[in-house]
């Protein structure tokens, strides 16, 4: 690990926890908007083919992580677009969706190869599936798990993107295997759910963005279809497609913004604009209507956090990685 920096602010707030006398849990601190107010239309990520894929809002820290399909590395970006490696080791190929877990504030990391990193290798070349943990208080590498031994055998394996429930217990999609994985707070991993058809065709990505809802299920975007799919906790086997108004063109990150408010960004291949929906349910999503929209250029949203109320869609150019191009810039932007 290198490049980590803790703040004033930051030493002080757990200071003051650890000399409390009861436990407070800082997903309790941040339930609201919190900070500044200030909300940047966009800000420009410097630093040569990052190409970063997942990103979450660091409230405590209040900045920006990225992670990085061509380098591995973790970073954090601040409001002037400077990038910063908070977390690097060998073991990271390709890192694509990561997520917070507030209350035990560390970072979970979905990791993977899909061929376009500075690391990638014959071995693990669309076979890499894992998980990995950090704090992010310390620094420190909890645990570093490989999912794809849980896969069917002889397919094809990419840990997509994760969610985490109140326990401590980690969703990881896997978009080649029709897998959703489920990892303990010690990096012990099962099977939640897998499904031969939600295999997709060669070159295509089935499961990707995660989400969970705390009244008992999982939302999963489902790129190759374009669905999103609903999985309850307690028996997955009977999950549902949720009922959209829309066609979905390639739907990749989500965000439960409040439980019955679910942002879905659609990446449309990088080939044409993409579109960032605002889904609002009364049915705990059987079914949802659009609240809103926000369209991006054909610069391959992956996507989306929520820093102060607003939501911030990463524009991560991944067409252009993947045609063998170069790029020096990355945005994240309000998307609203």
């Amino acid at each position: 690990m290198k490049n980590l920096h803790f703040s004033s602010f930051l030493s002080g707030v757990f200071c003051l926890l650890l000399a409390s006398c009861g436990y407070i849990d800082p997903e309790d601190i941040f339930n609201n908007p919190q900070g500044s107010g200030e909300s940047p239309e966009k800000i420009v990520i410097h630093e040569e083919d990052l190409f970063p894929e997942g990103i979450e809002y660091d409230k405590l820290q209040q900045r920006f992580l990225v992670s990085s399909v061509r380098y591995g590395a973790i970073g954090a970006v601040n409001d002037n677009g400077d990038y910063t490696v908070l977390f690097d080791d060998e073991e990271l190929i390709s890192t694509i969706g990561i997520h917070i877990d507030q209350k035990r504030q560390r970072l979970l990391v979905a990791i993977s190869d899909p061929g376009a990193s500075v690391r990638t290798s014959p071995e693990t070349q669309e076979q890499l599936a894992a998980v990995a943990a950090y704090s992010l208080l310390t620094g420190e590498r909890i645990f570093y798990t490989r999912l794809d031994g849980l896969a069917p055998e002889g397919t094809a394996n990419f840990a997509n993107d994760i969610a985490v429930d109140k326990d401590g217990y980690a969703y990881v999609t896997d978009s080649f295997a029709g897998v959703i994985y489920k990892v303990d707070r010690s990096g012990e991993a099962s099977v939640f759910y897998q499904n031969e058809d939600f295999i997709p065709a060669p070159g295509d990505f089935g499961l990707n963005g995660i989400e969970l809802d705390h009244r008992g299920f999982l939302l999963v975007a489902k790129s190759n279809t374009g669905e999103i799919l609903r999985f309850p906790l307690d028996n997955p086997g009977a999950y549902t497609t949720v009922e959209l108004p829309v066609e979905l063109p390639g739907p990749d990150g989500i965000y439960l913004k409040n439980p019955n408010e679910l942002l879905a960004v659609n990446n449309a291949g990088g080939v044409d604009n993409g579109v960032v929906y605002t889904f609002k349910t009364n049915n705990r999503w059987e079914s949802a209507t659009v609240k809103d929209s926000f369209t991006t250029p054909a610069v391959f949203p992956t996507t989306v956090t929520v820093r102060n109320g607003h939501p911030y869609v990463l524009y991560a150019y991944l067409n252009v990685l993947f045609s063998g191009e170069s790029r020096s810039e990355f945005e994240i932007v309000k998307a609203e």
